[in-house]
């Protein structure tokens, strides 16, 4: 990906890029960063180098895992350790050394690193963030079979949880069996913190799993994912404990009706707020669509919510290359909710669905 950060120097005529958002710095280097950790990334185009300034704890985990061409910097004004280059500077001080040169810089992002960095420039910076989040949204090949396999993983992670059902199982415990599943699989990372959910506590779009147990008729949902080289994967799945409800099954059957016709109008030149309207009105002949409160789905990478976004104003036209979930979902406050998800790639002429050989609702009597 460092060749994609020199790229876009040249495109946009930079003498230097700095990257300093947690996720693009995970995305041009590869190393996976840890929550809202500090790091710079600087290509500088007038000498063709890279260099990537860290905090002193994190610069042997960058420096075992970067190429030879990337210089790597430990950021420390206390301690030196031998062999370990050292900046003894503040943050800003180190981006104030490139102030006098064109300096593009990923200014979507919001915390106090990235309020310096634009500080320390003094307003002089060009925001490529857009160059950025376009780069990220088209998946190369590599990109599209991480996903596809995390893709994998995970489908089997939901096989092992409709398998575990029983009639005193919690939420947590199948959480458990989720994580154990795609642990023993090679996973290292998920993608975020599973949700599994019963009625109500499936009324809730993020619900949190409790140690409530299963009841003798349910709707459990399943929303998870993993992280494969990088990539994550995102899908829902309903299993029903027990016959469902007459309504309850009418509910399940217009959002996966909601969800089919949406996938159905994913296609290269179609706007993403055009599928968004597919989905909304096949709940809305339903009676539903006020029970939709939330976007049809989101693009997937580095994090699990990235651009782009298919919600109702979004002004995106789908390329091929670009991952995305489709998921509407339906929510009745006290009582249940149903969400069903797949993990959808833009095809040159069309779309695949990567999750589709995992049935949309699994039951388990």
């Amino acid at each position: 990906m460092l060749n994609k950060l020199r790229a876009l120097a040249e495109e946009k005529k930079l003498d230097v890029v700095l990257i300093s958002a947690p996720d693009n710095l995970e995305y041009f280097t590869g190393v996976p960063t840890l929550g809202d950790a500090l790091g710079i990334l600087v290509y500088d185009r007038r000498g063709d180098s890279f260099h990537l300034y860290v905090p002193l704890l994190e610069y042997h985990r960058y420096r075992d895992s970067l190429p030879g061409d990337v210089e790597v910097y430990a950021v420390s004004k206390s301690l030196k350790p031998v062999g370990v280059p050292t900046v003894d500077l503040d943050w800003k001080d180190i981006v104030k050394k490139y102030a006098e040169a064109t300096v593009g810089v990923d200014a979507s992002h919001h915390g106090p690193l990235q309020r310096g960095v634009l500080q320390a420039l003094g307003g002089k910076a060009i925001d490529v963030s857009n160059d950025v989040w376009r780069l990220r949204m088209i998946k190369d090949d590599e990109e599209i079979r991480s996903i596809a396999e995390a893709v994998r993983i995970t489908m089997r992670g939901i096989i092992a949880v409709e398998s575990s059902v029983r009639d005193d199982v919690t939420e947590t415990e199948l959480v458990g069996v989720f994580e154990k599943t795609v642990r023993d699989s090679g996973v290292d990372r998920l993608a975020f913190d599973p949700i599994i959910a019963f009625k109500p506590n499936n009324a809730y779009p993020h619900a949190v799993p409790t140690t409530r147990r299963v009841s003798r008729r349910d709707l459990i949902l399943v929303d998870v994912g993993v992280k494969v080289r990088g990539r994550c994967s995102d899908i829902t799945r309903m299993i029903l404990k027990g016959r469902p409800s007459s309504e309850e099954r009418k509910r399940l059957e217009a959002v996966v009706e909601a969800l089919e016709a949406a996938i159905d109008a994913v296609a290269p030149g179609v706007k993403a707020s055009e599928v968004f309207d597919v989905a909304a009105r096949v709940l809305d002949k339903y009676g539903l669509r006020e029970r939709f409160i939330h976007g049809l789905g989101h693009g997937i990478g580095v994090v699990v919510h990235e651009p782009p976004y298919l919600r109702v104003d979004s002004d995106v036209v789908l390329e091929p290359g670009m991952v995305f979930t489709i998921e509407p979902g339906v929510y009745f406050p006290g009582e249940y909710g149903i969400r069903v998800e797949e993990d959808v790639l833009v095809t040159k002429k069309a779309r695949r669905v990567l999750s589709a050989k995992l049935k949309r609702v699994l039951e388990s009597f």
